[in-house]
This record gives C-alpha cells, structure tokens and sequence, in this order.
C-alpha cells in the first residue's frame, strides 16, 4: 500500500518533467535505435543534421513583427519577415542534433538563435503569423533542460509574452469569423504548445475552454469544418483541422484526454474532420477549391498568380499533411496517405515521431 501511495505521489512530478511537446528520453532512445535500423530514417534525420551543420556557421536574423498574413507575396514586410524566419528550421535542426549527438556546438548555437529572437522579437498575438514558430518552440521543448536558468528565464519570458499575446488577441473575441476559423485553430495551437513547454499551469484551463468552444464552433457533425464553406476550400479544411490534430496531441500526451475522439455538443469531432478529407484523398471524390469562397483576398492572391491559390481541382497529396499528423492517433490514415502521395514506402517526419511515440506509449 505504501508503494503504491509513493508512485501516486510520485506520478504528478513525473507529468511535470515529462516532455510533452517534444520528446521524452524513452522515446528519443528509440528514435536512436529506429536511425540505426531504418534507412529511410536515417536519410530524414540526414537532412536535419545537414540543415544544422550549416547553421552552425550562420547568425541569426530574428525580426522585432512578424507580418505574413493578410499581405500578397512579394510585400516587402512579408519578405523581410519568411527571411527571418528561416531560423525557425535552423533551431529546430541545431536542438535535434544536440539530442541525438550531444555535442554542445548544437546546443550553444541553437541557444544563441532563441536568445536573440527572445531579445528582439515582440510578440502581438497574430495566430497566423506566429504559427510559424511551431518548429521553434518544439526545438525549445528539445533543449530547455539544458539551458542555463538565466538564459531560460529569457526565452520563457518571451514565450510567455507570446501567449499572453494569442490569448488576448482581439481576432479570438466574440463573434468574428476569426473566433471560429482557422486563426483560432492557430491560436489554440501556439497557446497549446506553450503551455506545456512552461508546464506551469498558467493557460490549462484556458486552453481546455478554448479547444472545446473551437470544437463546437468550427467542427460540422458530417466532419466538414467552417473554414470548408467560408473558403470553399479543401486547402483552408486542412489549415484549420491540422493545428488542432497537433494541439490534441499535445494534450493527449499531458493529461490522457483524447480530443481526438471527443465529440462536440453537435456531433462535431477532429477525428470527423480528419476522416472528411479521406474520399478527397482517395479520389472517391473531387473538389474544385477556392471557386466560391466568400474571401476577398483569395482572389487576390490568385491573381497574384500565388500557388495554391488559383481555382483548380483539389490534389489528393495536399492532405497528407493532415494525415500524418492524424496518423499518432490512428495508423490507419497511413494506407490513405500512401495512396494520395503515389508511394507505397512513404515516410516522412512526423510519421516517424509518431512511431516512437506509440512504441514507447505501448500502442
């Protein structure tokens, strides 16, 4: 009796240490055993420590505004800023390879980028333009524990300025079509990943209140979300559903609730809503994007002659994206994402985080 109050007592302090966002040292073990054993493995993670050595010669560029969205490609202030954020890629690789090597030239480089974006960056709660820091905030989660308390202090204080920022972002307040599409989808997603990074408790309940309003606003009980009827857009179904595939993931691994499966008060789900791109994929049905979308901007982007953007026939291989993600929860989606990608030995990294991940939960 005893030792099982002690393991009790013990569990919380596990779930605080664990590393949700990133990966926790059972399932970084495996991946070092998936790298020797699969060659496909190798050749992904080859290109992170290819994109790292690189960037071990590079100085970082970190932008005070990121500014993205609502501007055409070829603005000036879009440009300056996806330069930028190129870093994202760099931290991303440098914190992996100090994880799978050790070596801390990886690791003071990569500190050295997050320090400087933590120092000049000034976080305004855009959900879509600071969605573009996903990879960066994963590469944190990576090294955090590594870092001096000083220098973490810094980079959490950023991050905390972010959050902060996306929770009161004016574009997630009452009835604007941004509470309910996919800039929320964003939102919850930044906030999400965040929080469990920081692990201090800070936005769980806001998270939790946010996602289950998320669901039952955007999410249709036929699995088509609102974004699919405001941009008559396969493209923007995913851009919405895909974020929140990774902010259940997030939560899954923190708490054991699965949003995946949850259902909303009007029979919406992300599973649904995952499962709804399945026959596009497939080819059992096709769907012309963007012809009616009720966005201006839409159409100017394709006029712009931006790719993605012209009206033409859904390509089944867009969802992939979407699909590996979904994959964590149910390795079924693989056979449709080799189907939709024309490739019977289709692998790529997030399929492959998935795998250790299921390993080392057993499943």
């Amino acid at each position: 009796m005893r030792n099982i109050l002690a393991l009790l007592l013990l569990f919380p302090l596990a779930q605080l240490n664990a590393q949700d966002v990133s990966f926790r040292k059972v399932e970084l073990k495996l991946l070092k055993k998936e790298l020797k054993n699969n060659p496909k493995a190798r050749d992904i993670v080859k290109e992170f420590e290819s994109r790292a050595e690189k960037a071990l010669t590079d100085a970082p560029d970190p932008i005070k505004l990121i500014q993205s969205q609502g501007l055409l490609m070829g603005n000036p202030a879009k440009m300056s800023s996806l330069k930028s954020l190129g870093d994202v890629n760099k931290i991303f690789a440098l914190s992996l390879m100090y994880r799978l090597k050790g070596e801390r030239k990886y690791l003071n480089k990569a500190v050295e980028f997050l320090k400087a974006w933590a120092r000049e960056n000034k976080p305004d709660g855009n959900p879509i333009n600071e969605t573009k820091l996903e990879d960066l905030v994963f590469g944190y989660d990576l090294i955090r524990k590594a870092l001096s308390i000083n220098d973490r202090k810094l980079i959490d204080a950023w991050l905390d300025a972010m959050a902060t920022a996306e929770v009161n972002h004016p574009s997630g307040k009452g009835n604007k079509g941004t509470a309910v599409n996919n800039w929320n989808s964003h939102r919850i997603k930044m906030m999400t990943m965040i929080n469990y990074v920081l692990k201090e408790g800070k936005y769980d309940k806001i998270v939790e209140n946010e996602l289950n309003r998320q669901l039952e606003v955007n999410l249709n009980p036929d699995g088509s979300t609102h974004d699919f009827y405001e941009r008559d857009a396969l493209n923007y179904h995913i851009f919405s559903v895909e974020p929140l595939l990774k902010t259940a993931i997030v939560i899954q691994r923190a708490t054991g609730k699965n949003y995946f499966t949850i259902e909303s008060s009007k029979g919406g789900s992300i599973k649904k809503s995952t499962d709804f791109l399945v026959p596009f994929m497939t080819g059992a049905k096709t769907h012309k994007e963007f012809q009616n979308s009720k966005v201006e901007f839409d159409r100017q982007r394709a006029n712009n002659n931006e790719k993605g953007f012209i009206v033409a026939n859904f390509i089944p291989s867009k969802g992939v994206v979407a699909l590996v993600t979904a994959d964590y929860f149910d390795p079924a989606y693989l056979e449709v994402i080799k189907k939709a990608s024309g490739d019977e030995d289709y692998m790529e990294w997030q399929l492959l985080v998935n795998k250790v991940r299921r390993r080392a939960e057993g499943k």
